[in-house]
């Protein structure tokens, strides 16, 4: 008998119940698909570093390098360290490698590749099968990088030329790198065979090193970190990477992809329980008389609780069932990007259970959302159920707005609007989903806007410039860095341009040890950064920090730093700015410090050309200068370092405007669909009035419109208040962001979608109303 009544209401609501589990389902989707991401991503990042036995801690250097002081540090330390080697990476100028069928140079790569011997102890090289690959002379692997930038295929074949040096390579496999995995991470390593390698160093290239640790117990790593820094002989003129530094960045692409799944899956949960709880005491008040009945027969609470507990437990578990399968179904394209890059992780009991528990969870908040709401029925007496009213239209708020005093030229627009501020509680909740709808929408488009905008590199600790040069540090450095401060200062097509050195300087830790921090020092103020707080160092008295080095340190604006000059003087530096900064793990200090030439571990140089100078022609021009210097276009340096992240966030953009669109016009129709159906009495007075259809929709069109327009305003506000914020929490190392918006898509395009989608919907929805004589059979 329960179950003849179940299903005949889900026949007589079938747009409220498919809208009810839509919703649900997508919630469950969504969760579990972000939970499969999570779930791969650890499993695949430890099983990657445990096959190519990862180093522990990893210092690059620039420079002469004494073999004995790092044979000596490491027996000195042996209770930590493991095992200890030496990297050589014969880093090739990109204008030297040529990749592709088209024969494609690395000029304008931002890219550091290198070349190198398989290692023998630990931090091995492996193929997409995360096996170490053997090489025939003449043959080469490839980072999956360039594979993908490229679309290069085994067999095909790369080239190394230069003036005295010409060779070919067979591709033999596609490589994974524990260390420099991540399109993020600008260095890639290119693995040939040892009788290879040493023709080439002989030819072409420049060395440099990686000196690398693996210790007894991953909790070590900190305190082998304080012990190599403080020990001011151990070579340091480079980026470092800990055990846990390389997890975070293999992690960093996908990660940002499962965040802002995870958020707007709770999003659409969050609507999914507005829905549940407004369809719930709407068929609460339309089967006010039957409760009233049931109580009157004496029913208990709980038996009338259960026939509609039972109602939204079956929608809730079909609807979560579905969508976990889906999920299952689809978990391939949301981990695609995971398995290629790290492999696939083993199938455990945890990694099944852990999705399928995010949807058992959507599921229980839906029950106890509907256990919450359903309280209310202790609240109806029988005899206020048996007299209840049937209009349930009272009207609050609008008494004062009359049809005389109206300044609306048009009577149906007129109703309309009073309508919605005499029912403006009502409207609420369908205002609320176009909020979120809108916030859905907007947040990932300036997301995805501020990522592939030339402002974004002042969050990677960066000034705003059109064109950036890198010079690495080598026995000329001083010779290489005069001719192109030099040539510089009298090319007459720049317009302005600023050194920036990093230079390792030893700086006093939170614990008061000294360790050595890169630095880059130089006049911050021709290139300016965005600070999350203060400001650049304008003195030789102040120095700015990254936020995880102020974390680290455990510094604030105001505080004092104290840094060691290369002449043994100790100067405290006051601390004026905290700014935010992807790159280099993210820790780096920006001041204004005397220093030599031959310190530097590495030199940038920014600089803008004048309005009518063709960049790509500069590029040339510099790349044939400075060599092997690179020069890069700042806005394909963004695209080159954020590549992955972009492209997955482009996904997720789309996904999410389909699924904001698809969700305002489901919530649009089952707002209507109920609203007429309790409105047909009044809906019937108007038809006899002589207002005709179209007048009619006229007014919920009208309804509909009023509330979008300022839930729109209040969504792009929100958007603008809390989207930086929410980017700032999901990309590490980045506080606060300020979102780059697109006038044209977020205000524009955006709204229109919604205002067609809306449209679209009404007119759908007032398709039930139907002809007077019909209205007047319904009526009587």
């Amino acid at each position: 008998m329960q179950f003849k009544l179940l299903k005949k209401d889900m026949k007589r609501n079938k747009v409220v119940v498919g809208t009810l589990f839509a919703f649900i389902m997508l919630a469950a989707l969504l969760i579990s698909g972000a939970s499969s991401i999570i779930m791969s991503l650890s499993g695949s990042t430890a099983k990657l570093l445990e096959a190519t036995s990862s180093s522990h801690y990893s210092q690059l250097h620039s420079g002469d390098l004494d073999v004995e002081v790092v044979t000596a540090f490491a027996e000195k330390h042996k209770d930590l360290i493991k095992e200890t080697q030496i990297v050589n990476l014969l880093n090739i100028n990109g204008s030297n490698l040529y990749l592709g069928k088209d024969a494609v140079s690395e000029a304008d790569s931002v890219m550091d590749n290198s070349f190198v011997k398989q290692n023998k102890r630990f931090d091995f090289i492996l193929d997409t099968k995360n096996q170490p690959v053997k090489l025939k002379n003449g043959e080469v692997t490839v980072p999956l990088y360039h594979m993908q930038k490229y679309d290069l295929k085994i067999g095909d074949t790369i080239s190394v030329k230069s003036a005295n040096y010409d060779q070919d390579f067979v591709i033999k496999a596609f490589t994974r790198d524990s260390i420099m995995n991540p399109s993020i991470i600008n260095s890639k390593r290119f693995l040939i065979t040892d009788h290879d390698w040493e023709a080439m160093h002989q030819k072409i290239g420049e060395i440099e090193y990686m000196i690398e640790f693996q210790v007894h117990d991953l909790e070590q790593v900190s305190e082998l970190e304080k012990l190599y820094q403080k020990d001011t002989q151990m070579p340091k003129k480079g980026s470092l990477m800990t055990h846990s530094l390389v997890q975070d960045i293999n992690s960093i692409s996908d990660g940002i992809t499962a965040a802002v799944i995870i958020l707007i899956a709770l999003l659409f949960m969050l609507i999914a329980l507005l829905c549940l709880r407004f369809t719930l005491i709407s068929t609460i008040e339309e089967d006010y008389r039957e409760i009233g009945v049931m109580k009157a027969l004496g029913i208990p609470d709980k038996g009338i609780r259960k026939l509609y507990m039972t109602k939204y437990f079956i929608i809730a578990l079909s609807a979560c069932i579905v969508g976990y399968i889906l999920s299952l179904l689809t978990k391939d394209i949301f981990i695609a990007n995971i398995t290629l890059y790290m492999g696939s992780t083993d199938q455990t009991l945890l990694t099944a259970l852990v999705p399928l528990l995010g949807v058992l969870l959507i599921g229980l908040i839906v029950m106890l959302s509907c256990r919450i709401v359903l309280r209310r029925f202790k609240k109806i007496t029988a005899v206020e159920g048996l007299n209840a009213s049937l209009s349930g239209n009272d009207r609050f708020g609008s008494k004062r707005l009359t049809l005389s005093r109206s300044f609306l030229p048009n009577v149906n627009i007129f109703l309309g609007l009073k309508d919605v501020l005499g029912r403006i509680w009502v409207y609420g909740l369908l205002g609320f989903v176009f909020i979120i709808c809108t916030f859905i929408m907007i947040v990932p488009i300036n997301l995805l806007n501020t990522l592939n905008s030339p402002a974004f590199l002042s969050n990677m600790g960066a000034g705003n410039s059109q064109l950036r040069i890198d010079l690495q540090h080598s026995a000329d450095i001083q010779e290489r860095y005069d001719d192109v401060m030099n040539y510089l200062a009298k090319d007459p097509e720049v317009a302005k341009y600023t050194p920036l050195s990093s230079v390792g300087y030893e700086v006093e830790n939170a614990d008061g040890d000294y360790e050595t921090m890169n630095i880059e020092v130089g006049d911050f103020s021709v290139f300016p950064l965005d600070f999350a707080s203060g400001h650049a160092p304008k003195t030789k008295n102040e120095i700015a920090l990254s936020s995880l080095n102020a974390e680290e340190l455990n510094k604030s604006i105001g505080d004092t730093v104290n840094v060691l000059l290369k002449d043994g003087r100790k100067v405290p530096l006051k601390v004026c700015g905290i700014y935010p900064d992807v790159t280099k793990g993210g820790k780096t200090a920006k001041a204004i410090l005397p220093f030599e030439v031959k310190d530097i571990a590495w030199l940038t140089i920014n600089l803008d050309v004048k309005s009518n100078v063709a960049l790509d022609k500069k590029i040339s021009e510099y790349s044939e200068a400075f060599y092997p210097a690179r020069i890069t276009d700042l806005n394909e340096y963004l695209y080159q370092t954020l590549g992955s992240i972009i492209d997955q966030l482009k996904m997720v953009t789309v996904a999410a405007t389909i699924l904001s669109l698809g969700v305002a016009s489901l919530i649009t129709i089952l707002f209507f669909k109920m609203l007429i159906t309790k409105e047909l009495r009044q809906i019937t007075i108007m038809r006899s009035l002589g207002f005709t259809l179209k007048q009619i929709r006229i007014q919920y069109m009208t309804r509909a419109l009023l509330i979008l327009s300022f839930s729109v305003v209040i969504g792009t506000l929100l958007s603008n208040l809390l989207g930086g914020s929410l980017a700032g929490f999901i990309i590490p190392g980045i506080s606060n962001m300020t979102l780059a918006v697109n006038p044209f898509i977020s205000y524009l395009l955006c709204p229109l979608g919604l205002v067609a989608v809306v449209t679209g919907s009404i007119i759908i929805s007032t398709q039930t109303i139907k002809t007077a004589s019909d209205l007047k059979a319904i009526a009587e």
